[in-house]
């Protein structure tokens, strides 16, 4: 399946706007990325591999059995591998984080009808650090708005310059806040600095509200998932530089006693001239 549309141009002036967003406020959101059509196509692929998953038992729920997460994306469809690697996500990850930005998670998320609020945390690597955090750009995410996201039916609020903290929130703490609450139309996305405090609110509609999460690190970052194993040798060898890089295959690990590099493949290490 494939997108047939996409804004796939982003000016260098809103690239500027949405670094200083990210760096001030925490956030920045850039609607209609790929058009209603197409983030039609994409929630239904993501709603038949959910399906597919509860019925074999895979993937993980929560908030109250009414939550769904569906892991490891981008070996389940080459529309999650396009939206992956999509020109304005790119550009914008690579202005925060560098050139040699990486992909730490791509999985789908799934808030159902009465599902209640997520509670209000931080991103991974910062949940696994002690506090005080490293200054600076370490991570950021993606949200890809599959349906329009209102106030209704679970969006994803944040707390404006609360990645400035350095820490968790403590218990309590988020709610003494004013929140932002992320509502825009089908095929946008939140980029969020993965510092910041967020949750997602109780969706109080009939109908589920689909996302797709996108973590985005500086190559320095140990990703959250194994993203080297998600597509074989075999499927990658026709695929963009851009996704080998994201998926960690174009990183060197120096072997300097036996004058070597070693690049990851989907079995173990290699030293590929090029891959």
């Amino acid at each position: 399946m494939d997108l047939e549309s996409s804004n796939l141009e982003i000016s260098s002036e809103r690239l500027d706007l949405a670094e200083k967003d990210l760096r001030t406020v925490g956030f920045h959101i850039v609607e209609n990325v790929i058009t209603a059509e197409d983030a039609d196509k994409a929630r239904q692929a993501t709603l038949d591999l959910a399906e597919t998953e509860a019925q074999n038992g895979k993937g993980s729920i929560y908030g109250e059995d009414k939550i769904r997460r569906v892991w490891a994306l981008v070996s389940k469809g080459t529309i999650f591998c396009q939206l992956i690697q999509h020109p304005t996500v790119i550009a914008i990850w690579k202005r925060f984080l560098g050139e040699d930005v990486i992909a730490s998670t791509f999985t789908a998320n799934i808030v159902g009808p009465g599902a209640p609020a997520g509670g209000w945390h931080i991103d991974y690597p910062y949940w696994a650090m002690s506090p005080p955090f490293p200054e600076g750009s370490l991570t950021g995410q993606t949200v890809w708005m599959l349906d329009d996201f209102t106030p209704d039916n679970g969006p994803t609020a944040c707390i404006p310059n609360s990645h400035k903290m350095l820490r968790r929130p403590k218990p309590g703490e988020a709610e003494k806040h004013q929140m932002a609450v992320a509502t825009a139309p089908k095929g946008s996305i939140l980029f969020t600095n993965g510092a910041i405090w967020h949750q997602c609110l109780p969706n109080t509609t009939k109908q589920s509200r689909v996302g797709l999460l996108g973590m985005y690190n500086r190559s320095v970052i140990y990703p959250q998932e194994d993203m080297p194993r998600q597509l074989t040798d075999q499927q990658l060898e026709n695929q963009s530089d851009m996704l080998k890089q994201l998926l960690g295959r174009k990183m060197e690990f120096r072997d300097p006693d036996n004058d070597l590099t070693w690049r990851r493949t989907e079995t173990g290490f290699d030293t590929p001239d090029a891959s």
